[in-house]
């Protein structure tokens, strides 16, 4: 196997956070380190002191020259010069998300150099995330986006799903897919870590769902979930199912949506904000329901928190924008993204709720066979092998 210098560029942030890109981010480069790449890695944002990124064991930190981009659409040729004294030459540059003025700067100075370069949209080519801020993003589209793409020597997408959006933008684009994952030390938390506590919120509840991570309304279908428990609470005799939420929100928008959806429902007894919560005492919050539950409307591929709620054995529920065919191989449940749909699995999951237990263990098992980083990095190390030794012959041609 070829040794390869391997530069990461994109949105990643000084410590672990509930965003998915970020979990990703980290979770590639350290696992691509530990299997003996030469990893680099290069945040987007000038404002970000690698000093203050922690532990990142093999990887080198690349800060670069500037504290601000005067001008994010044209960067000098420091930054090359940056990368090249703290990394040296990359054989293969990898862009984390599409809509980022600066990846379009750097990319154009990597045309120039020679250095091949790939994309990972994290979701960004999605169909339904380009009607999110529509006409900005065809304006975007036409101007930078598609070249940024169009000269990238492949896009690598996180599920068939992504893929096959990806194929109606570009047809002619030559992508691969691999899942995103989880640390092997996620599957042995649930032994040692204990679940957290719920106090007079799990009273007398006959089912609790929990959520975690990122409150976005739209993205994560958290108005579906929430006119679904709706329906739930107005069924006569119907079991009593509550759910809590982790993680913050991504605009004052969504959180002056779900607090006055909250009180328009009558949900104040039956659904509670928990907030943002890190390290393990986000993972004890994994452990306090009974079922996981993810209502996307779109994903770039199997969302990291519904990896990570398998690998914890708790059993899932999910919509077919979170991947949800992953999720019903391994035992869980699927349903459509409208609130009755929600609604009616949750009762059948209610009425097979003593199957909860064993439904978890085999999800667990699905997990630890497919969603591990040390085997995203080995099929990551296989692909750009493939695209390094092309570029090496088609420069030999040249």
């Amino acid at each position: 196997m070829i040794a390869m210098k391997i530069l990461h560029v994109g949105p990643v942030e000084p410590h672990p956070s509930s965003s998915g890109v970020n979990q990703s981010i980290r979770g590639s480069v350290l696992a691509e380190a530990k299997i003996g790449l030469e990893i680099g890695l290069l945040p987007s944002s000038p404002q970000s002191c690698v000093k203050t990124f922690g532990e990142f064991p093999g990887v080198c930190l690349i800060e670069g020259p500037h504290r601000r981009h005067y001008n994010p659409w044209f960067i000098s040729k420091n930054w090359v010069n940056c990368i090249r004294e703290e990394f040296g030459r990359p054989d293969l540059v990898i862009f984390h998300s599409t809509y980022i003025p600066f990846h379009i700067a750097l990319a154009r100075r990597c045309r120039e150099l020679g250095w091949p370069y790939i994309v990972i949209p994290h979701g960004g080519m999605n169909v339904g995330a380009q009607n999110v801020k529509k006409t900005k993003k065809f304006i975007g589209n036409i101007l930078f986006f598609r070249a940024f793409v169009k000269h990238a020597g492949a896009i690598y997408a996180k599920s068939e799903m992504e893929a096959s959006e990806i194929r109606s933008f570009f047809p002619d684009k030559h992508i691969f897919t691999i899942s995103n994952a989880v640390d092997d030390s996620v599957f042995d938390m649930s032994k040692c870590l204990p679940a957290a506590k719920l106090g007079d919120f799990a009273l007398g509840t006959d089912l609790m769902m929990g959520y975690v991570g990122r409150i976005n309304v739209y993205h994560k279908g958290i108005d579906l979930l929430l006119e679904a428990m709706a329906i739930f609470k107005s069924l006569p005799e119907g079991p009593r199912c509550k759910l809590f939420m982790v993680g913050p929100f991504v605009t004052k928008k969504d959180e002056n949506y779900v607090l006055s959806t909250i009180r328009s429902l009558g949900l104040e007894n039956v659904v509670s904000l928990i907030g943002p919560k890190f390290g393990q005492e986000k993972w004890s919050y994994f452990l306090a329901c009974d079922i996981f539950v993810h209502t996307s409307r779109f994903e770039a591929g199997v969302p990291i928190a519904l990896i990570e709620a398998m690998a914890l054995g708790r059993p899932c529920m999910a919509t077919p924008g979170a991947s949800v065919t992953t999720v019903k191989e391994g035992g869980g449940w699927m349903c459509d993204a409208n609130p009755d749909s929600i609604a009616n699995t949750i009762l059948e999951i209610y009425k097979s709720k003593e199957s909860l237990p064993a439904i978890g263990r085999r999800l667990q098992d699905f997990a630890r066979e497919h969603f591990t980083w040390r085997k995203v990095a080995e099929q990551e190390r296989e692909e750009y092998a493939k695209l390094c030794n092309l570029t090496a012959e088609n420069t030999k041609r040249k």
